[in-house]
């Protein structure tokens, strides 16, 4: 008590108290009545703040309760991106003209000196969009110039090679190349990630589709407005199924057709509901090369994700099953994907070698490169191959 009073006297906080400096004061210690160092020390363990009466009690706080899907919003805690498209799915022309606006140019959409909507003739939220494909894409990533320090877009691995080898990306094996990695871009196309990696339905409507990357979304810790998942929905939608499947609801203004529809992997059904599906590509449209290159990134990514494939060795069902695997990618199932392995086994870039109970494949086209450079490698060899 004697302690007490001398702190309400002297106005002395309890964290000035608890952080020990008040004790170095010689006139507080004396008028505590306490003496010596180890009696200092006794007191200080001792002493705990009093309880404060019931009255003085603070209510405890009440948790907020969850949002639910009818408030349309959703709390994030992770990386995930939605609507970075402004509603314009890829068109032609777009990725070869980002492309060539990036080598001449590598400040072209972060450089405010530059006005990007005349060099690439397109208007603002357009250029937003661009930029975002670019990178979702896999084509362009940005970062600091080595000389002026500037953030810049420079050109991803696969981009420089596509550039040098399809830059109007009127290839096949390069839009699958770039779907792979779409596909697969979960932080920076969450959408498009959730739609071939994580959404089981092969018939679906819009409603089933958002309300189930709602359900992700908020599992993942997400604080996204469902109206987001809505945009995200359609702009799926015009990037893979062709617009003249629906031309009725086709825009005169926004008839361009986006390159993705090629790979015809999602088709309108119609019916009240209008019903989309999921379609499993025909074998031959996917170069057995360009299969081997999304093997090996397989590879790699793994060993980025810390469960390395040892001795380049996949086990045939996270081909086929795995999260990102090129199954999910590019909507295979098992019978494609046999079929795909068998070509590149005939040319010896692969063994699926059978065991009891476990299939795997063996990737050994190079034994002597890495992942990332056999990936490097698959690619170069699918366009050396065109010119044959």
């Amino acid at each position: 008590m004697q302690a007490l009073q001398e702190m309400r006297h002297r106005k002395i906080s309890y964290r000035r108290l608890h952080d020990g400096k008040i004790f170095k004061d010689k006139g507080f210690i004396s008028a505590l009545g306490i003496g010596g160092a180890r009696s200092v020390v006794l007191w200080r363990l001792s002493l705990s703040k009093p309880e404060q009466s019931n009255e003085a009690k603070a209510e405890p706080r009440k948790a907020r309760p969850e949002r639910s899907e009818g408030n349309a919003r959703i709390k994030r805690n992770i990386k995930m991106k939605y609507r970075g498209h402004e509603t314009f799915s890829i068109r032609k022309n777009w990725l070869a003209k980002g492309m060539e606006a990036v080598h001449a140019n590598p400040g072209i959409f972060t450089d405010k000196t530059f006005a990007p909507m005349e060099e690439l003739g397109i208007g603002r939220n357009m250029v937003v969009s661009l930029r975002y494909w670019m990178k979702a894409v896999g084509l362009t990533e940005e970062k600091k110039g080595e000389k002026t320090r500037k953030t810049e877009t420079v050109f991803s691995t696969l981009g420089k090679i596509i550039y040098k080898h399809d830059p109007y990306v009127e290839e096949t094996g390069s839009l699958w190349l770039l779907q792979a990695e779409l596909a697969s871009n979960k932080d920076f196309a969450t959408s498009w990630y959730f739609f071939f990696n994580e959404f089981n339905m092969t018939e679906f409507s819009k409603d089933d589709f958002v309300s189930e990357l709602f359900k992700f979304g908020k599992s993942s810790g997400g604080s996204t407005a469902r109206s987001s998942f809505e945009s995200d929905f359609e702009c799926i939608v015009g990037t893979y199924v062709s617009r003249f499947k629906n031309a009725s609801e086709i825009d005169p203004e926004d008839n361009i057709e986006s390159p993705f529809a090629e790979l015809g992997l999602v088709d309108f059904m119609g019916g009240e509901r209008k019903m989309y599906r999921k379609v499993i590509p025909p074998k031959q449209n996917i170069p057995s090369l360009v299969f081997l290159a999304v093997l090996y990134r397989m590879c790699e990514k793994s060993t980025n994700d810390g469960y390395a494939y040892k001795n380049l060795e996949i086990p045939l069902s996270d081909i086929q099953n795995r999260k990102n695997g090129a199954g999910k990618l590019f909507n295979l199932d098992v019978i494609t994907l046999m079929d795909i392995l068998s070509e590149l086994e005939s040319r010896d870039f692969v063994k699926v070698v059978r065991t009891a109970g476990l299939d795997v494949v063996r990737l050994f086209a190079w034994k002597d490169l890495d992942e990332s450079e056999s990936y490097k490698k698959c690619v170069e060899e699918y366009y050396k191959e065109l010119k044959i």
